[in-house]
């Protein structure tokens, strides 16, 4: 298991949420870049169907990391773990968090119309 400490949580808690959150609302276009981000996914060698999880039971995982990938894949601010192993990372992230809360926003304001 990948020792992760409660300072990272802390330090990620933010693309943690936000993952957590697009698996739970399941919208087309998190789960077209979450389809592809898991198509590199699924070549890589970090990935593990449990090995080097932080949370047990959340795998598949990226080894480098520690996260699932069910969550991380949904989070478009996060960037593969491979970084965290200084290696360079196999995607990135598809906006800002800054970007992202803007288009929540705008989601929220379309609802309650």
């Amino acid at each position: 298991m990948a020792k992760i400490s409660l300072a990272k949580i802390w330090h990620n808690r933010k693309l943690i949420l936000e993952g957590t959150f697009n698996l739970a609302k399941k919208n087309e276009f998190v789960e077209a870049v979450s389809a592809y981000r898991m198509e590199i996914c699924n070549t890589c060698t970090y990935k593990s169907a449990s090995k080097g999880c932080g949370v047990p039971g959340t795998g598949p995982c990226c080894s480098a990391c520690g996260c699932s990938l069910k969550i991380k894949t949904r989070a478009l601010a996060a960037a593969c773990g491979a970084t965290e192993k200084d290696e360079p990372p196999k995607w990135l992230p598809v906006m800002s968090p800054k970007q992202e809360a803007a288009l929540e926003q705008k989601e929220k304001e379309e609802k309650e119309k």
